[in-house]
C-alpha cells in the first residue's frame, strides 16, 4: 500500500475506528476498540465468536477500516482483507484488552484457563495494495 500523507497520524489518534463487513450485497459497519498504530501493517480487534461481523467474515473477508481525517468533515477508508488470530495469540491479547478497560482490576485479574475460550476472537485485518 502506497503511503498517504496524513494517514498514518490520525490512525494513531483514533481511538474508535469503524470496520465494515459484507454478507450479500449489504454493508454492516461498526465501532471497533483501535489499539494499532500503523495502518499499513496488520491491524487486531478483539470480538466475540457468536457476533455478525464474524460471521460476515466467514463468508466474504472484505473489510473497510474508516476513520477520520485530521481535516474537518474528511476520513480516510482503508479496504483489506480479515482473518482470525490463532487461541494462543488471542488469549495473549484478549487479556490486555480487558485490563485496559478494566485497570482496577489487575490485583484480582484471572482468566480461566489462562485467558483462552472459545467465545473469544482476535480479527487481523491488513489493508489491500
Amino acid at each position: 500500500m502506497e503511503e498517504i500523507e496524513g494517514l498514518s497520524s490520525a490512525f494513531k489518534q483514533a481511538r474508535l475506528v469503524f470496520m465494515t463487513t459484507f454478507r450479500d450485497g449489504e454493508e454492516v459497519s461498526r465501532s471497533m476498540t483501535n489499539f494499532n498504530e500503523d495502518p499499513y501493517k496488520m491491524m487486531w480487534f478483539p470480538t466475540e465468536r457468536k457476533s455478525r461481523k464474524v460471521e460476515d467474515i466467514k463468508k466474504n473477508p472484505k473489510v473497510l477500516i474508516t476513520f477520520p481525517s485530521e481535516k474537518a468533515d474528511e476520513y480516510y477508508e482503508i479496504s483489506g482483507k480479515a482473518a482470525f488470530e490463532d487461541a494462543e495469540v488471542t488469549a495473549r491479547k484478549w487479556k490486555w484488552w480487558f485490563l485496559y478497560w478494566h485497570p482496577a482490576q489487575r490485583k484480582r485479574f484471572w482468566f480461566p484457563g489462562g485467558g483462552s475460550s472459545p467465545d473469544r476472537m482476535i480479527i487481523n485485518a491488513r489493508a489491500r495494495d
